[in-house]
């Protein structure tokens, strides 16, 4: 899927940005290396589980793709089409066009509509071509799908989401912002009847305009005005992701400590993760909000290499701490403990990298429950810190894991001279990927393709 691969991979790999030019605008392409034209906002209705969407809520509207000049409109109708239902809309998009994302941000407003960012996995798209998948969701039927949090709502799209009266943007999911852009062009795709100049000078006053209005839609739809503020300052070609504490500062999402089901996704051709991004509360009087991600990925038939990405607060410097996973009433150490930076979570944020290897069949069988846990081992204090984690969406992911791990070798044994576990810094592989980690000082004897601990000798306490 070329749309939900550019969107995905900019998420997780690199930043990009949509366009956020004026009304009237061409729509610009993704911040990738190869230039990319992203269709047009659709919408459709898809519906899951229960619970999918929210509390008691099994069916959403989808809204992805670019927003351009007539999007509005087509909300509108779709709107229309629905009644009197009141369905939450889900967000995945690049950005587009300023004045129609503000129209659309009215709309829900008007109709006060809750909006969530999160990407639409329609069942009958798995495997099928783009073609095929846009067709399915443009058939007018309500498909049946899953929400997954790694999704990104950039650009004009932010303007429109702040616009319902109720926002989430689960953990995993980012928003990202810059300044606008204005684009003059003939409608008719002609060669304007006017100098650079002149044209320079119309582009300044639209922006001043388009600025003016941007600022006060903010205001209007009583989010912090700051957020404007912020984006007015990034050049437009480049992107601020927004931390977890601007999104809840901004009051775009005031649900602080929070955390997204466990979902399965193929970040990279025939590479699955299973994915847990969480938030929790740190710092002096727990003011600050530290993003997390859990992810696991296959290393053999039965043996799955867990990977936990803890954020560092100003209250973690210097401890000594050790971590263990707790999960069906076993207790797995974790190794590691370096620092990294890994923008794709957090901008500018630090992380700590804890690893284990853990078999399948705990896995499983820790997904028959209703949590697992984290627990911090912190001499100075008398008793472990214990983060507990809902497994909502984990039986699902797992079972993915488990038939994408069939393919791998029964047992990888450990490779000559590598020591796994020992602290040294995962310089590719599973821990580096598409994750993009940037490693300090270190040794460089890891190797996260070719080690594994020997099967054997694998110790669950």
């Amino acid at each position: 899927m070329l749309f939900r691969a550019a969107i995905l991979l900019a998420t997780l790999l690199i930043p990009f940005a949509g366009s956020a030019a004026a009304e009237p605008a061409r729509p610009a392409a993704p911040k990738t290396t190869a230039t990319l034209r992203l269709p047009p906002m659709i919408f459709y209705l898809a519906k899951g589980e229960n619970g999918a969407c929210g509390t008691d809520c099994n069916e959403w509207i989808a809204a992805e793709g670019q927003i351009e000049t007539g999007s509005a409109q087509q909300l509108r109708t779709f709107l229309t089409r629905l009644g009197k239902r009141r369905l939450p809309i889900f967000f995945h998009s690049p950005g587009g066009n300023v004045t129609a994302s503000m129209a659309m941000g009215r709309l829900l407003r008007e109709r006060d509509m809750t909006a969530g960012v999160s990407e639409t996995v329609p069942v009958g798209c798995v495997g099928t071509s783009e073609q095929a998948c846009r067709a399915l969701k443009q058939s007018g039927f309500v498909l049946p799908a899953t929400l997954r949090n790694v999704s990104a709502c950039n650009s004009a799209c932010v303007f429109a989401l702040i616009g319902a009266k109720d926002r989430y943007v689960p953990p995993g999911a980012r928003l990202g912002v810059h300044s606008s852009k204005v684009v003059i062009f003939r409608l008719d795709g002609g060669k304007l009847n006017a100098s650079s100049k002149q044209v320079a000078s119309l582009q300044r006053t639209r922006l001043a305009e388009l600025n003016v209005d941007t600022r006060r839609y903010v205001q209007e739809m009583k989010v912090d005005v700051r957020l404007f503020d912020l984006a007015a300052k990034i050049p437009h070609e480049d992107v601020h992701y927004l931390t977890r504490e601007e999104i809840v500062g901004f009051g775009i999402d005031l649900r602080g400590a929070s955390e997204a089901r466990w979902i399965a996704a193929e970040v990279m051709p025939q590479r699955l993760w299973t994915m847990k991004f969480f938030v929790e509360a740190s710092g002096e009087g727990k003011n600050e909000l530290r993003s997390n991600m859990i992810r696991m990925e296959c290393v053999s038939q039965r043996y799955a290499r867990l990977a936990y990405f803890r954020g560092l607060g100003s209250d973690a410097s210097g401890l000594r701490r050790k971590f263990e996973l707790s999960m069906a009433e076993r207790r797995i150490p974790l190794s590691g403990g370096l620092f990294f930076k890994v923008d794709a979570i957090e901008s500018g944020t630090s992380f700590e990298l804890w690893s284990a290897e853990l078999p399948l069949d705990l896995i499983e069988a820790a997904s028959a429950r209703d949590h697992v846990e984290i627990r911090e081992i912190d001499p100075a204090r008398e008793t472990a810190r214990v983060t507990r984690l809902s497994t909502v969406g984990l039986p699902q992911a797992v079972g993915m894991l488990r038939n994408r791990c069939k393919s791998m070798p029964d047992c990888p044994p450990v490779s000559a001279g590598v020591a796994v576990g020992n602290g040294a810094a995962p310089q590719s592989g599973w821990a580096a990927g598409a994750m993009l980690p940037k490693a300090g000082t270190s040794s460089s004897n890891w190797s996260g393709d070719t080690g594994s601990l020997n099967c054997a000798a694998m110790q669950v306490q």
